[in-house]
């Protein structure tokens, strides 16, 4: 398994970031503070990517690749916005200094119409795999042509792992800290998903330049080729 330089990099920021964490103001952490804020702004930016690659392969079956990814990145930023913490497995009680995460008396609408756009661009998401057969066309193809970028991938399992062991629900041993502390870790590895999310997509996009320019001079020499036999049976 190939594991380039840039994963270390995130690794390296993801532990960091994780131990920096306490050091940060408990304000960052809090629902809609400045972490949250760079989780939907690389949310956002993570669904123009993709939609541009869209656009730019749209002659290519394999394109709606990228149309599935930015319905992927579309329905994290749904999730966002239901209030919910993102990745991670279901919230444990950690509490703000406003309270908890959530009010008591229900989801209000905002939230529920955004876990309806959520669960609305999963199942479209999953419609157009299967649709399209991209697990067979692309996928397997990242697979054969050992384009996974599975660094970006262990990343962001570790990141989810410490986000699960800040908010208590592994068991591991954590050193006492305040409650807000732990949301500003739980923000921070968040973001570290996010970032290894994002940088994985901008891989793969990169490596499928190589398919266009491939299917191109594929065309242009069938073309050729067929020009050749017109003007050869032409001459005979």
């Amino acid at each position: 398994m190939h594991v380039r330089a840039s994963s270390w990099v995130l690794l390296l920021g993801l532990c960091l970031g994780y131990i920096l964490a306490a050091g940060v103001p408990a304000s960052w952490g809090k629902h809609d503070g400045v972490l949250e804020g760079v989780q939907a702004v690389t949310l956002v930016a993570g669904a123009l990517v993709a939609v541009l690659a869209a656009y730019q392969q749209r002659g290519m079956a394999v394109g709606k690749i990228w149309w599935v990814a930015a319905m992927g990145w579309l329905g994290l930023l749904s999730h966002e916005l239901a209030g919910h913490a993102g990745l991670v497995l279901p919230q444990a009680q950690v509490w703000l200094d406003a309270g908890p995460r959530l009010p008591s008396g229900g989801l209000p609408w905002p939230a529920l119409a955004a876990a309806g756009a959520y669960a609305s661009l999963l199942l479209a998401g999953v419609y157009w795999v299967l649709r399209y057969r991209l697990l067979s066309r692309v996928v397997a193809r990242w697979w054969h042509e050992a384009a996974m970028p599975w660094g970006c991938v262990l990343v962001g399992m570790l990141a989810l792992l410490l986000a699960a062991v800040a908010q208590g629900q592994v068991g591991l041993p954590m050193p006492q800290m305040p409650d807000t502390t732990r949301s500003v870790m739980v923000a921070m590895t968040e973001c570290w998903v996010y970032a290894a999310l994002w940088w994985a997509q901008w891989l793969l996009l990169h490596h499928m330049q190589d398919w266009r320019l491939s299917s191109y001079l594929q065309t242009m020499h069938f073309s050729r080729s067929s020009l050749g036999e017109r003007f050869e049976r032409r001459s005979v």
